[in-house]
């Protein structure tokens, strides 16, 4: 009992040795290896433990490269700082800012209620209901909070369902005695034998409400993290990739082709592909091969459902002044980030000078409106108003003036952590890409330019799929797009031909609780099992890395000249090799290294 007390004890403080030894089982790898690569990967190896393990917060751990980086000497001090703040860093803020009045206004609320009470009280009917806006809403919307926001809704639709059942009209309890026969006890105290066909009903109405229940949150969850990918601020990978594939196209003097326009021709089809096929595999999920039987209805009356949405829905009341200027405003900037540039027709970015405005100038123009604009239409804005309200509004001291959004509100609600965490992910890139690592890592991959180039661009998602479900979706994007992307250059491939789908993948994570916190959240509910989400999820996953595979080999390839590298990256192409000897001592300590700090975690855990 006494080791087992100390044991409890010792990893309750696993923080602080943890970080103590994570650095120590690396240090062979800059000690024996003085260069720049070995460094860099001795850097990159306890920033990505760290943010693996979750060690000290992922916001903490992105600021690591701000200290290790210049005392080994890979980049200066102001440098590294400089690459926190970017121009997709800025439309990632100004999209949070916006999401965040939608929130603080229940615009969100508003328009899941209202899709459910349009929708049918069939079960199949409001799962749809259910995915639909939180497939919307994500791809504007963090994932996390979209989740968030519909679990109590979601919550409300099972209780209706379970009173529609007569899951609960039961006074007194049944206890199956394992023999087939139900034992009830009389008011006398003697047993009173039923069929046990008393109790198949119920019990089959049971296994059928857990179903409606696991169904109903594991598609919440996978709706939101399909909905992330449709736009280019719908979830941290996506703004990534962009931050990272400016960095890339810059370097070549090469403007990068991905903007917010055309990124929608990328993950909107791919988006209603995989909801479609969700709804469809979740009804299957649920009811098995009966869902095939559409022509059976449920006699089971779900009216109680209805009723109790539209309730909920007419307690909201009519939309308010806010809410009708916060919708028109997130209108206005979906249409500026759409037409700035759409590609087939000149947009209004050639107004100004070449490249001086991107997708982030409208975002910051519009959150900096939400700060300005009233949330309530002031009396002297009013152009008549009765003679009794003049006298009452008289008599009562004015209202004080209340924009849309205050500062407060914005600092309570925003995803700071995430903001650092996308800022020390462009750090680790730079930092990789000055001292050759990326070079390193690409050229030991050379090897797969014997498969067939759709082949590898297969094995790369895959392993990013995997990778995505035990560490942060961001964290993947940061270490693999920038391998990739250097890969493609070496293999003589368009960068974006790795690094689109690896990006997505990222994103689409689907058969753990810890892969994204969509998925936690839906697991805190209580009605779900580890498994229950692997068995859910593996259909889904392998779907999506087959959908695509097929996307970046059909429209996106066209859409974005897959096929074609742009002539400047192979005539500026540097060539980053670093000794063979060298390379395979390096590579051999680097593998030691990880080994050693994965098995040191693992025995913790």
């Amino acid at each position: 009992m006494a080791f087992k007390t100390w044991l409890r004890s010792f990893w309750q403080s696993h923080t602080f040795w943890l970080s103590l030894l994570v650095p120590l089982l690396a240090s062979p790898l800059p000690l024996m290896f003085p260069g720049p690569i070995a460094k860099c990967g001795y850097c990159v190896i306890v920033i990505g433990v760290f943010w693996v393990t979750e060690i000290i917060p992922l916001a903490m751990t992105s600021l690591l490269p701000v200290f290790m980086f210049p005392v080994f000497g890979l980049m200066p001090a102001k440098e590294v700082c400089m690459t926190y703040v970017q121009d997709t860093l800025m439309l990632f803020l100004a999209s949070l800012i916006v999401a965040v009045a939608v929130e603080k206004w229940n615009l969100h609320k508003r328009l899941a209620l209202r899709t459910l009470t349009l929708v049918g009280p069939q079960p199949k009917w409001l799962l749809l209901g259910v995915m639909v806006p939180t497939w919307f809403l994500s791809m504007w919307m963090s994932n996390t909070a979209t989740t968030a926001m519909m679990v109590p809704i979601v919550s409300a639709i099972l209780i209706q369902i379970r009173e529609c059942q007569n899951l609960d009209s039961l006074e007194e309890p049944l206890i199956n005695d394992g023999n087939d026969v139900i034992i009830k006890m009389d008011q006398k105290g003697k047993e009173v034998n039923e069929n046990i066909k008393s109790s198949s009903s119920r019990e089959a109405k049971e296994k059928q409400f857990l179903a409606f229940a696991k169904t109903f949150s594991l598609s919440t969850a996978f709706s939101a993290n399909i909905g992330g990918v449709a736009t280019l601020t719908g979830t941290p990978p996506n703004v990534i990739f962009k931050g990272l594939a400016d960095v890339l196209y810059k370097k070549y003097e090469v403007k990068n082709p991905v903007d917010f326009a055309n990124w929608l021709g990328i993950g909107m089809p791919l988006a209603v592909i995989l909801i479609i096929f969700l709804w469809l595999w979740m009804q299957m999920y649920s009811e098995g091969l009966k869902c095939l039987m559409f022509w059976k209805k449920d006699n089971t009356s779900y009216e109680k459902v209805r009723v109790s949405l539209q309730q909920e829905y007419k307690k909201m009341g009519s939309m308010s002044f806010a809410e009708i200027s916060v919708t028109v405003l997130f209108v206005i900037l979906a249409l500026l980030w759409i037409t700035r540039s759409p590609g087939f027709i000149k947009g209004w970015s050639v107004l100004f000078l070449p490249d001086y405005v991107r997708d982030s100038t409208p975002a910051i123009l519009i959150s900096i409106l939400l700060f300005i604009l009233p949330a309530h239409l002031p009396d002297w804005m009013m152009c008549c108003k009765s003679k009794s309200k003049v006298v009452a509004n008289a008599l009562s001291p004015p209202p004080k003036y209340e924009p849309l959004l205050d500062w407060a509100t914005v600092n309570k609600k925003m995803a700071w952590g995430v903001l650092l965490l996308m800022g020390g992910g462009f750090a680790v890139a730079e930092g990789c890409e000055k001292s050759g690592l990326s070079g390193w890592v690409s050229t030991h991959l050379e090897g797969l330019s014997s498969l067939p180039t759709w082949l590898t661009c297969t094995i790369l998602t895959l392993l990013v799929a995997i990778t995505t479900e035990f560490t942060s979706n961001a964290a993947t994007t940061t270490l693999f797009v920038p391998i990739v992307g250097d890969l493609a250059l070496k293999l003589g491939v368009n960068p974006l031909y790795f690094m689109i789908p690896c990006t997505l993948s990222a994103s689409l994570a689907f058969l753990l609780p810890v892969a994204t916190p969509s998925n936690a959240i839906v697991f805190a509910t209580g009605y779900l099992k580890v498994k229950d989400m692997v068995i859910a999820g593996l259909p889904i996953q392998i779907f999506s890395i087959v959908i695509l595979t097929i996307a970046c080999n059909s429209w996106v390839a066209s859409l974005f000249s897959l096929y074609h590298i742009p002539p400047e990256f192979s005539s500026l192409l540097v060539n980053n090799s670093v000794p063979h000897n060298s390379s395979r001592g390096v590579s051999s300590l680097l593998s030691v290294a990880l080994t050693n700090v994965t098995v040191g975690y693992n025995l913790t855990h």
